[in-house]
């Protein structure tokens, strides 16, 4: 391990500090030891401490419906925690341990003792506060304030209407979209072409898929039944209903996550082999995100009770998705989807509510 001095310089909170600001820090940091796997921190828990990383490596993880997802990777010289402890508010996201891990931290108390006597120190803070909120807010006013004010013209637009599904298909289509995804990005096919900003984006566009629904005719779409063969051609517009409102969207905000929920909504029917609706793409022309939903859907659909038909026992709906790869499903996603069957299941058992 190096010195203090050398470990505090690597960090972007107490880089650039003078000899009795280090002699200040130092006198307040208390060594701790984190065995692999055990919690650093947990979100939602008060922020009353932060740690400086000396030796190992933690992973940041974000609390999902199926689980935790590793949203950052923090190595020596890293600090975690100190945003919660900065702002005073609860933890944003969970740390945990990934092998042996020392750290040094500081709690609330010192950290505000620090600041009244160590005007360097306070400047260091007032940076780093600076350059991150000017991050956020320029993330956030050029693509998520705009996109976010673009998807209220969009449900605008479509008003007049309404959707039956509930919000437990919705909850649990959008989660197994999340795993499914993050599933893919490990696998070897899928993880250099699927980014974080992927699976966050299907993680907050995925539960529009359907938006379309609320153009077609409640004597279609509240039918308590199955439709005619008329009444079918009419429910699959909806594809098509809703990529064009999100194409009205993205003429006022050209944003990804957008321009995701359009490829969502018009090809989410498709189908691997090319039969089905509304382009008729087959293979891999059809979006990856699309290919995502259309197993994702399908899934919950057969699992769920609607008044045509009971639902699916768990057995079946496997064997289902089984016989369907490389027909209805890209094979290779209903096989990553298969491999992870079991938190498939705990997602639909977490969300049942339909």
């Amino acid at each position: 391990m190096g010195s203090l001095r050398d470990i505090l310089d690597r960090s972007e909170l107490f880089s650039g500090l003078g000899p009795e600001s280090v002699a200040r820090i130092a006198a307040c940091l208390r060594p701790v030891v984190f065995e692999a796997g055990t919690c650093v921190c947990r979100e939602g828990e008060a922020g009353d401490t932060m740690y400086v990383i000396v030796a190992g490596r933690v992973s940041v993880l974000s609390d999902m419906g199926w689980g935790q997802r590793e949203i950052d990777r923090k190595e020596p010289g890293e600090v975690c925690g100190e945003m919660a402890l900065i702002s005073d508010e609860v933890r944003s996201a969970t740390v945990r341990a990934v092998e042996r891990t020392e750290c040094l931290s500081l709690g609330k108390a010192d950290f505000e003792s620090l600041l009244d006597q160590d005007p360097a120190m306070a400047q260091s803070i007032a940076k780093l506060m600076t350059k991150r909120l000017s991050a956020l807010v320029h993330q956030t006013s050029h693509e998520l304030l705009g996109a976010y004010r673009a998807l209220t013209f969009a449900i605008a637009d479509l008003a007049e209407s309404r959707d039956p599904e509930t919000g437990a298909h919705l909850e649990r289509t959008r989660n197994y979209c999340v795993l499914l995804a993050e599933r893919l990005s490990h696998s070897p096919r899928y993880k250099d072409a699927i980014p974080k900003s992927f699976i966050e984006g299907i993680y907050r566009v995925s539960p529009l898929h359907d938006v379309g629904k609320v153009a077609v005719a409640d004597a279609v779409l509240l039918k308590p039944g199955r439709l005619t063969p008329e009444e079918f051609e009419t429910m699959k517009t909806h594809t098509t209903a809703g990529a064009g409102a999100f194409k009205k969207v993205l003429q006022q905000s050209d944003s990804e996550l957008f321009r995701m929920a359009y490829r969502i909504c018009l090809h989410h029917h498709e189908r691997w082999d090319g039969l089905g609706y509304p382009q008729g793409l087959a293979g891999e022309a059809i979006p990856l995100e699309a290919r995502i939903m259309a197993l994702a859907d399908v899934y919950d659909a057969l699992l769920s009770k609607r008044v045509y038909k009971p639902p699916m026992t768990p057995e079946t709906t496997r064997e289902e998705i089984r016989k369907a790869a490389g027909t209805q499903f890209d094979p290779y996603i209903a096989g990553i989807f298969l491999e992870n069957i079991a938190q498939f299941e705990e997602i639909h058992a977490k969300f049942e509510g339909d």
